[in-house]
């Protein structure tokens, strides 16, 4: 898949492709749904600049569904990120709902956790959470409308306001994404994006969806 965005208020482009079928490892056995095993970094996350083989996502599944993901990649600014092989983002499910807890290190306090509630295995509203002790900090709302061939997705973090509209295709595949930021309730930026170039297999992102935004823009197209 090939991704062009156009920036406008604001003055940039870039272009950017996503993850190599060479470059995971997937469960055959998996007739519904790809199960990745193992991810590398540098193929699956749309900023990281840390190529290496060393550097990777291992994926674990209960009942067909991502239970756990080991390692993350932390992105300090623009220019400086490091990666941690160890530390656990971890899915509980409930009824309804899905927590995604990613859990820091042990020299590290607090940690967040996303709250999602579900209808029809798709995400309705997102809360996440800051918690380090008895201190539970709301950062971020969401929330998701889906209409013929289109899903609109509302985001709230403090003074920033980000309306996100994804199109389809008659393929199901991503054709292209709009998103206005606003900040302060005025305009700030409004961001398109293109996709073409979609091949016919399986979408590796599928069951990854509530783990970070860069793989469900990924997970979105079959």
């Amino acid at each position: 898949m090939k991704k062009i965005l156009y920036i406008f208020l604001v003055l940039g482009f870039s272009s950017c492709s996503s993850t190599n079928d060479d470059s995971i490892t997937v469960n055959e056995n998996q007739t519904v749904d790809l199960q990745l095993d193992k991810g590398y970094i540098f193929e699956m996350d749309q900023r990281t600049t840390l190529p290496g083989p060393e550097k990777y996502y291992q994926f674990f599944y209960e009942n067909g569904r991502l239970q756990k993901m080991l390692g993350r990649n932390y992105f300090v600014t623009a220019n400086i990120q490091f990666f941690n092989p160890d530390v656990i983002t971890q899915l509980t499910y409930t009824n309804n709902k899905i927590q995604v807890d990613y859990f820091e290190s042990e020299t590290t306090s607090g940690y967040r956790t996303t709250s999602y509630l579900m209808e029809n295995n798709r995400p309705v509203t997102a809360e996440k959470y800051y918690k380090n002790g008895t201190v539970t900090e709301l950062e971020m709302t969401r929330n998701y409308t889906y209409g013929f061939n289109t899903i609109n997705v509302y985001t709230k973090r403090g003074y920033q306001e980000l309306f996100t509209t994804y199109y389809f295709d008659g393929n199901s595949n991503l054709s292209k994404s709009e998103t206005l930021e606003k900040a302060g309730g005025k305009n700030k930026q409004l961001t398109t994006t293109l996709y073409s170039d979609f091949d016919n297999a399986k979408n590796p992102f599928k069951k990854l969806f509530l783990i970070n935004d860069d793989f469900y823009e990924k997970s979105l197209s079959k």
